[in-house]
């Protein structure tokens, strides 16, 4: 049999802590009165100087003035807040949690499902909501400590969540949306400050953010349209960029990069795939181990690629060139087409004043519209023979140092067979955590970057000569992407310094 009672308040806006059994309903209403009713039992109520307190042991309903703040409270089953303006705060409960039309929204722990909606001030969780969270027309900052379902937020002011289990879902959001770790996928629509990623397991889908972009690990694909400015640490998929208002940098991408219409700058450090890039209003430097496609980059481009490089310029852009390439050089300008052998090749092409160092392990095409000057064809035969022996000569030096540096890495290369190396995986990851960044869990991967090959090296005394077999296995890891970076450069320096 229920019991009901009913209290006046001191104040129009009372403190009310409610503990109850079971499951909890709370109402506002226009009535100055606060009433109690429970199912089994009977409710007790005590009115404190600074609180009015409501404890049941089965399930109850309370419903009290508008203006009310519901503080400290818990229940052994579901909750539901509706129309209390002053704020809510549920230490604990035990099922689902239901709050609509409120002020703030404080949640220590919920065991099931959380749903709040049209919330005037701020939403935080403090500990962890078990189920799913659902968030839509929040006037605050949302913060949440750790999140096990899937977390959808929609029309919010802004957000930080420490930990999500699942994926994270967010549309419209006025601030800055952050989101530390997230064990699914990550999407973002429509962001109005700026967003950040610690770190994703899944697929990270980013469009429409006003502000500026900064991601630390994404472990998918990492997908970015109408953003501002983009500063990502490692992508392990694919990266896809498309109308970025700033510059764009990324330190590795272990799959494929395609890049659209960049306002900025771009900046890559490593890219495992192919390159493709096209429309970049700033100066382009990139490392890629396979193939790369240029197009309409308006600053100075600096690019070094495991295969093919292809690069189109328009008539009023280019500059200077600098090709070094394992496989021939073509150059289309206007109605005239050079080729060329393997080699060195220094030219001019368009009337732009950008500089360009194209180093490619195969071939290098250039579609240019407007004027070719410096590429004849006695030069290009010069170029051609000092790189041959340039190569020569650099790859006895890169054999040694790579012998080196394998023996420093344990993998005695030297005394095992070169067949062997071409299914080692190398990782182009240096950078440790900046301050305040996600912890890895994961150790990291062997990684040339990681050890010191800039030893001295005496070309002319005690050098294993490095076989025909050896040399091509070097120049097949630098194409397939299994070495990089440092050992590429070396050799390509060599190859620059030896044949001027």
């Amino acid at each position: 049999m229920s019991e009901q009672i009913q209290v006046e308040p001191e104040s129009t806006s009372p403190r009310v802590r409610i503990r109850c059994g079971g499951d909890l309903r709370v109402e506002g209403w226009e009535q100055a009165l606060i009433e109690a009713t429970v199912e089994e039992g009977q409710p007790v109520v005590e009115a404190g100087p600074n609180q009015l307190e409501i404890e049941a042991a089965s399930s109850l309903v309370v419903r009290l003035p508008f203006a009310s703040e519901i503080v400290e409270s818990a229940a052994g089953g579901q909750v539901r807040v509706s129309n209390v303006r002053g704020g809510v705060e549920i230490e604990r409960v035990a099922g689902d949690l239901l709050v609509e039309e409120a002020g703030s929204v404080r949640i220590g722990s919920a065991a099931g499902r959380v749903n709040v909606a049209k919330a005037a001030g701020g939403v935080e969780v403090t500990k962890q909501a078990m189920g799913d969270l659902i968030a839509e027309q929040i006037g605050g900052e949302i913060s949440i400590a750790a999140v096990m379902g899937r977390l959808t937020l929609q029309n919010v002011s802004g957000l930080r969540v420490r930990r999500a289990r699942a994926d994270v879902d967010v549309l419209n959001a006025g601030g800055n949306a952050v989101v530390e770790r997230a064990d699914g996928a990550v999407e973002f629509i429509n962001v109005d400050g700026a967003a950040g990623i610690g770190r994703a397991m899944g697929r990270v889908s980013l469009r429409g953010v006003q502000g500026k972009v900064a991601c630390d690990q994404v472990n998918g694909e990492l997908h970015l349209a109408d953003v501002g400015e983009v500063a990502v640490s490692r992508v392990m998929g694919d990266i896809t960029a498309e109308s970025v208002r700033g510059a764009l940098s990324c330190r590795k991408a272990n799959g494929r990069a395609t890049l659209r219409e960049v306002g900025g700058s771009v900046s890559l450090g490593g890219v495992g795939g192919d390159l493709d890039v096209e429309g970049c209003g700033g100066s382009l430097s990139a490392k890629c181990g396979g193939s790369v496609a240029l197009a309409d980059v308006r600053g100075d481009v600096r690019v070094i690629a495991g295969g093919d490089v292809r690069c189109r310029v328009a008539e009023a852009e280019g500059g200077s060139f600098k090709a070094v390439c394992g496989g021939g050089l073509t150059v289309e300008g206007g109605a005239t087409m050079v080729a060329r052998g393997p080699g060195v090749h220094t030219f001019r092409a368009g009337a732009g004043k950008s500089s360009y160092s194209v180093t490619a392990g195969g071939s290098v095409h250039l579609d240019s519209a407007g004027i070719l000057k410096g590429l004849g064809e006695e030069e290009g035969v010069r170029g051609a023979r000092a790189a041959a022996r340039a190569q020569r000569r650099a790859s006895r030096t890169l054999g040694k140092t790579l012998r080196r540096t394998l023996r420093a890495a344990g993998k005695r290369a030297a005394e095992g067979d070169w067949e062997d190396a071409r299914s080692w995986s190398f990782s182009f990851d240096t950078d440790s955590p900046s301050s305040g960044a996600v912890e890895r869990d994961e150790e990291p991967l062997t990684d040339f970057d990681d050890i010191d090959v800039d030893v001295e090296v005496d070309v002319e005394a005690d050098v294993e000569p490095v076989s025909e077999e050896e040399r091509m296995t070097v120049l097949r890891m630098l194409s397939e992407g299994k070495i990089t970076a440092a050992e590429a450069e070396e050799l390509l320096d060599a190859l620059g310094r030896r044949a001027s």
